[in-house]
């Protein structure tokens, strides 16, 4: 199907169609968070933010993150090899019913926001809302395959009318059905975010460990940790032991890299092309055990020194050293309401780099020299 466009004649298994639409959406989310997320610290200590340039560009990158949900539904639609025309239903379908924009009915007499006019009739404008609900946005992209699917299948892709009946009953009538089921989206990942909270202050260490060997998992497969984090809002300890989850794994491949592939592959790994390691890591699963192993004792100092972070932050790890930095206390952290605590950089360096790298080494020795559950070799994968 690699080279075919996408018909209603194919039949897709349900694995495959679950693959292609998580891996589609991970993509999204990380081209629409990612620059915003590593740019925030250079553009902050650089002092480029005080000029008008730099703050327009700042918002420019900002903005990206609430076009994540149109870059979920154009990456998953690009996954199917569709034409066109339906990657853009697709893309637009998933963006209105995101809830990353939102529209606001301003009353008549009132000002307008933007141009300090006094408004003399209902008024609608739109604003953006972060990355909405990731959830929300990755149940209605499949939807939407699916709705192409059958329309080519049964109706001949709409025929010579798809240019306008496509982007109205697909695009329209699909971004229609996922705002009504974004509010109960909504309350189910909100209910889940409240759940790990709690059961995270009920019980911080077995917790963090918990999720940090969850992540640790997660980050090699085709779900995006960055999309769970921010679906789910995890945020304190939570999201300090998912950011230390990212990192165990991160270790565990540099540490086998090194040693059997190219210095690119390598360097890769360790600018966060993690997932891409999956071949090699699915044909041996057994090599998870030492990321496991490296993630349930990084997760003590994280409890220990009380390392936490953001739904942004949760699922980086050391892509653009964005979980570390969160951590501590730069000038822009001090507002955010989801951190309580900040970490000295001292401390950053033990918690982020020094117990992860002696335990991914530790690791190493017992999984794969004195058991031999697999070796370096059986990571060797070329990315090119």
């Amino acid at each position: 199907m690699q080279n075919q466009t996408f018909t209603g004649h194919q039949k897709i298994p349900l694995r495959d169609f679950l693959y292609k639409l998580l891996n589609g959406a991970a993509q999204g989310i990380l081209i629409g968070v990612l620059p915003a997320a590593v740019m925030k610290y250079i553009i902050h200590f650089s002092g480029i933010e005080n000029t008008a340039l730099g703050a327009d560009f700042s918002s420019i990158l900002t903005f990206f993150t609430s076009l994540t949900p149109f870059l979920i539904g154009m990456s998953v639609a690009l996954q199917f090899n569709m034409k066109n025309l339906d990657i853009g239903v697709v893309g637009i379908a998933t963006m209105v019913s995101s809830s990353a924009v939102r529209w606001r009915v301003l009353s008549p007499g009132g000002m307008h926001p933007l141009t300090d006019e006094k408004l003399t009739e209902p008024t609608r404008i739109f604003v953006t809302d972060g990355a909405g609900d990731i959830i929300n946005a990755i149940l209605v992209a499949g939807i939407a395959v699916g709705a192409i699917w059958l329309v080519s299948r049964y109706l001949n892709g709409f025929g010579a009318l798809a240019i306008i009946l496509s982007p109205i009953l697909i695009g329209g009538g699909i971004g229609l059905l996922g705002e009504v089921l974004a509010p109960w989206v909504a309350l189910l990942t909100t209910a889940t975010g409240h759940g790990v909270d709690w059961l995270t202050n009920l019980a911080p260490l077995p917790m963090a460990i918990l999720i940090a060997m969850a992540f640790a998992i997660l980050i090699i497969t085709p779900i995006s940790t960055v999309g769970i984090g921010l679906a789910i809002g995890l945020h304190g300890l939570a999201a300090g032991a998912a950011g230390m989850g990212v990192v165990a794994t991160t270790i565990m491949l540099l540490i086998n890299s090194w040693q059997v592939n190219k210095k690119g592959t390598t360097i890769a790994i360790g600018l966060g092309a993690m997932n891409l390691m999956m071949p090699a890591v699915f044909a041996k699963p057994i090599t998870m055990v030492a990321s496991l192993f490296t993630a349930a004792v990084s997760a003590v100092p994280v409890v220990l020194f009380n390392i936490q972070g953001t739904p942004t932050s949760a699922g980086f790890g050391y892509i653009g050293l964005v979980s570390p930095i969160q951590s501590m206390s730069p000038d822009s952290n001090a507002s955010s309401p989801l951190i309580t605590h900040f970490i000295s950089p001292g401390v950053a360096l033990v918690a982020w780099v020094v117990v992860p790298v002696i335990a991914g080494l530790l690791a190493q020795l017992i999984f794969s020299k004195w058991l031999k559950l697999y070796q370096p070799s059986d990571l060797k994968h070329d990315l090119a």
